[in-house]
């Protein structure tokens, strides 16, 4: 498998952050809230600064791109993001639907992703050409073809309404079959896992979805922002299988 080596450490600091995380789950934890109105907890904290250790012990000379305590340049052409909670304001609320997310980056690139869901014991990963595998067994997106027989995932409602995708949205949603608010990571992992078709995160940071870059193509989807421009860096994220892509993106621009 392509980039082996790499999963395989990635894979041993989702094992950590996990172990982490199952402890500090339904503690009462002191929460801060950060600049940007989002909450930050010891948890967030306490993780990302081990990831940070063991990847600068691991992997000198590779940056670091972490949500609590920013970016750390390195000297190749690697870098690692790390979200140790993608879903806090879920964690702080015991809703087990949070995730660490993990990605490698090469040359700004996503080659590795995983995400790792603690309380569910759930995990998604995947390597550039290497395939997308779900608690160690292959993964692909599920093949519905139409909206209406498609399950719709999105991070917030009342952004997507702020941001002016409120009554195409409200359209797709009573064309789905379902839809639900399942948002954060979780939401990525349904699609990447076959268990939904459209996940839509209206405000996203690189750390949100850098390990969406590269799990949702080799699990056979696709992930875009919102408008539809590739990559990991234009604050917000569209995950589907494939099928349905062009359908919501085309609704969502008018």
């Amino acid at each position: 498998m392509p980039y082996s080596g790499e999963l395989e450490f990635a894979l041993s600091l989702a094992d950590e952050s996990r172990r982490i995380l199952r402890a500090r789950y339904g503690s009462n934890l002191t929460v801060e809230w950060k600049g940007d109105n989002t909450p930050v907890t010891l948890a967030d904290r306490e993780v990302e600064e081990i990831l940070r250790r063991r990847i600068a012990e691991k992997t000198p000379g590779y940056g670091v791109i972490g949500e609590e305590f920013g970016h750390e340049p390195g000297s190749a052409d690697r870098e690692w993001v790390i979200d140790p909670i993608d879903g806090t304001k879920a964690f702080i609320h015991k809703t087990p639907l949070f995730g660490t997310l993990i990605a490698l980056l090469e040359k700004g690139e996503p080659v590795l992703g995983i995400i790792d869901l603690p309380i569910l014991g759930e995990r998604v990963y995947a390597t550039k050409g290497g395939g997308a595998f779900h608690n160690g067994k292959p993964c692909r997106v599920s093949s519905i073809s139409t909206v209406e027989d498609a399950l719709l995932l999105d991070g917030s409602i009342t952004t997507m309404e702020k941001l002016g995708y409120g009554p195409a949205w409200a359209n797709l949603r009573r064309k789905a079959r379902l839809h639900r608010g399942w948002g954060d990571c979780y939401g990525h992992f349904m699609v990447a896992t076959g268990a939904a078709e459209v996940m839509a995160d209206p405000v996203v940071e690189i750390w949100d979805v850098a390990p969406m870059g590269v799990i949702l193509p080799e699990a056979g989807g696709c992930f875009t922002s919102i408008k539809g421009q590739p990559g990991i860096r234009e604050r917000s994220g569209l995950s589907t299988n494939g099928f349905l892509h062009d359908t919501v993106l085309k609704a969502l621009a008018g």
